[in-house]
């Protein structure tokens, strides 16, 4: 019989499954939704630094940097999407009939905010998980990764990764993401 470590689960503190995935020009601004993918993971991602003096026992400690990546997947082509999301590396023009992506030389990237958001339903309440940066770009251009036509999974998945800079123009402690979780 196993020892368990806690007799009980909190069902309404359990994040289950993903996130609608959405991008804006500003964490204010009107959020368009990425469409159909799968978000793999997220994270704060500090780098430490501390100083020591030789002659004192107790070192400065502090963070030297940080960031906060999400790592994605879109699965839905829609250009101008795709164009938001680089930042400005690529644009989209469109007619009623085709949508042509184009890129190369641009050498200034605009930073977006990004949202990620979990909703489910708790007893008949709606519950959410929502993660917000404030100002993030790619981390790689456009990747594509084709499949075989006969592939028992043909739908070609477009892997992201976005990383998020503090953005001093917000109070120091406040400047790179919220996550904000809905209590029951």
């Amino acid at each position: 019989m196993p020892v368990y470590q806690n007799s009980t689960v909190a069902q309404n503190k359990l994040v289950l499954g993903n996130y609608k995935i959405e991008t804006s020009a500003s964490a204010a601004g009107t959020y368009v939704n990425l469409g159909a993918g799968m978000v793999n993971n997220y994270g704060h991602n500090p780098s430490f630094y501390d100083t020591q003096a030789g002659n004192a026992p107790d070192p400065i400690e502090g963070i030297a940097d940080e960031d906060f990546k999400i790592d994605f997947e879109m699965l839905e082509y829609d250009g101008s999407v795709l164009s938001a999301i680089q930042c400005g590396a690529v644009s989209e023009t469109s007619t009623t009939s085709l949508s042509t992506l184009t890129g190369g030389g641009n050498q200034t990237l605009t930073p977006r905010a990004f949202r990620l958001t979990n909703t489910r339903d708790i007893s008949g309440t709606t519950v959410e998980t929502i993660i917000t940066v404030f100002k993030a770009t790619m981390e790689s251009g456009l990747q594509f990764t084709a499949k075989s036509d006969n592939d028992t999974d043909p739908i070609q998945v477009m892997p992201m990764v976005i990383v998020a800079k503090n953005d001093s123009t917000l109070s120091a402690g406040t400047q790179l993401f919220t996550i904000t979780h809905t209590k029951v």
